[in-house]
């Protein structure tokens, strides 16, 4: 009994080290992520032509020390009429750019939805577990969060 105790102890420590190295990364505490985002609103691709048929826009506002050299997000999609998967086999949707934003600055970002979108949809898109999974910094440090411990659901 007490050799199982010691074991389960060990694997739960373990388990948590590494649950709480994964989040943290190895530049911030996990309590405070080095960035701010605004909730993420899909918009057609009128307004950036990178999205031709539109994109999942946020404001992006880097608080780090360091300027950002890239940027990963991570999104679930979904028809806001039928409330079902948005572009089926797709699952989680994952976007890295290579980026330039310096320490305290704030930037509009657009992550094109175009390469999934097949068929428009009348209701729009509904933008579900989004947040930042990853930043790497130009002194080379790198933030993550692969969990989403941070993530945000756009406006209904």
């Amino acid at each position: 009994m007490r050799k199982n105790k010691s074991k389960a102890r060990l694997i739960f420590t373990v388990f948590l080290t590494a649950l709480l190295y994964g989040c943290r990364g190895s530049m911030m505490d996990i309590r405070t992520p080095p960035f701010v985002i605004s909730e993420p609103e899909y918009r057609d691709g009128t307004e950036d032509e990178s999205c031709i048929f539109g994109g999942v826009y946020f404001d992006f506002y880097n608080w780090a020390e360091s300027r950002v050299v890239y940027l990963e997000i991570r999104m679930n999609i979904y028809d806001r009429k039928t409330r079902k998967s948005a572009f089926p086999g797709c699952g989680t949707i994952k976007s890295g750019n290579s980026v330039l934003i310096e320490s305290g600055e704030k930037r509009q970002m657009c992550i094109p939805l175009d390469e999934y979108i097949n068929q428009m949809s009348e209701g729009g898109y509904l933008i579900d577990q989004f947040y930042v999974s990853r930043i790497d910094y130009e002194d080379g440090r790198v933030w993550i969060d692969e969990l989403g411990m941070y993530a945000l659901s756009g406006r209904e």
